[in-house]
Formats: C-alpha cells, sequence, structure tokens
C-alpha cells in the first residue's frame, strides 16, 4: 500500500522600522498586539464577508485571484480588530513578487536571498523607498505550503496563528502592501508535491 504524504506549510516573518535614514535597523519577530486599540472600531467578520477564491489552489492561471484572495482576507482580519485596510501597492508587490520567484529558481526559503538582498533592499530597488530622506516601516512575512494548505486561507490562517506573522498582520503603521505567490514549491522542501510560495510586504512611508 502506498503511503501518502501528509500537504506541508512552513512560515517566517521581518520586521525594519525606521524613523530616519540613519536609525538602525534589524529583522525578527515583530511584538504581537492581541487587542485592539484603544477607541478603535471594532468590525466583526461574518460569513457572508467571506473572499472570493480563498480556497483555491494557486497555479499559473490564477495568480491575481490568489492575491486579490490572500489580500481580501487580510484586511478582513485588520478590520475585525479595528484597523484599516492595506492598499495594494505596485512596487511592493513587485518587491514580494521577485521574492517569492527567487525562492522557488535558487531553492531556499528565507527573507534574505543569496546574493545578500534584504527585504529592505529590495523595496529600495523598486522605487517603494525612493530616496534617503524619507523614513519608513516595513515588514514582511513569507510562507510556502504544499497542496490545499497552499490555498490563501490556510496560509493567512497559519500566519495569524504565529504572533510575528499576526503582529505585521494588524500592525496599525503599516498602509500598503504587496503580495507575491509562486505556484510552486522550492524543490529541496516540496517532497515532490505542487503547493505555492507567497510573500507579503508590508510598508508605510514617512514623509520627513
Amino acid at each position: 500500500m502506498a503511503r501518502v504524504r501528509p500537504a506541508t506549510l512552513l512560515i517566517l516573518t521581518a520586521l525594519c522600522a525606521l524613523a530616519g535614514a540613519l536609525i538602525p535597523h534589524s529583522f525578527g519577530q515583530a511584538q504581537t498586539t492581541t487587542a485592539p486599540r484603544k477607541g478603535a472600531r471594532v468590525v466583526k467578520a461574518h460569513a457572508a464577508d467571506s473572499c472570493a477564491d480563498a480556497t483555491l489552489t494557486p497555479d499559473e492561471g490564477n495568480l491575481p485571484s490568489i492575491r486579490a484572495a490572500t489580500l481580501c482576507l487580510i484586511n478582513r482580519e485588520r478590520g475585525a480588530h479595528g484597523e484599516s485596510p492595506l492598499k495594494p501597492d505596485a512596487a511592493l508587490e513587485s518587491s514580494a513578487q521577485a521574492h517569492s520567484d527567487s525562492m522557488v529558481s535558487a531553492d531556499y526559503f528565507e527573507h534574505v536571498g543569496p546574493n545578500g538582498q534584504t527585504p529592505l533592499s529590495r523595496m529600495r530597488s523598486v522605487g517603494y523607498i525612493a530616496n534617503s530622506r524619507d523614513g519608513y516601516v516595513i515588514g514582511e512575512n513569507i510562507a510556502w505550503g504544499t497542496l490545499w494548505l497552499g490555498a490563501p486561507r490556510a496560509i493567512v490562517a497559519q500566519w495569524m496563528a504565529s504572533p510575528g506573522h499576526r503582529a505585521n498582520i494588524l500592525n496599525a503603521r503599516f498602509r500598503e502592501t504587496g503580495i507575491g505567490v509562486s505556484a510552486h514549491v522550492p524543490a529541496s522542501v516540496s517532497g515532490g508535491q505542487t503547493g505555492a510560495i507567497y510573500t507579503q510586504d508590508f510598508g508605510a512611508i514617512i514623509a520627513p
């Protein structure tokens, strides 16, 4: 009798905050915020608010729908905790998509690329952080899942169950986001199964 390999899901998080160009940055888990901010309006989620395509398995032909479903789920979580929705940003999406594609092609699962590319350097290279005078707050969540665990609902559920990822998702300072999805998993961790890898970049630019 053949053995069936179970579906697998793995996640990582990073956070970087700068109020000015000369302040040092660090990557690591953000502090968890489990309660809404004082005075925030809490919006309860209802079944009717379900996000389209949340259980869709990613493939090369449906990635725009996967990104939209993921953002819908993220913003529903933010709304349920009294936070404003994140706005999609083309530069952050470019940064996130490049990282997801890189993790698949170079066969790794980390925030830092094989040539030393960090979330900060990637966001600079696509023009999200346009000049050295601007301050910024940025963060990043990554995840991969095989089979049905590669669908948006499973990815976001695992992010919300992890303190660092949850903190990035509910961070009141973030205003924009970009989501990059590849309908593949790095070969060294896939076990020969189909799946998907996700990068979500978060940001806010602080004008001088």
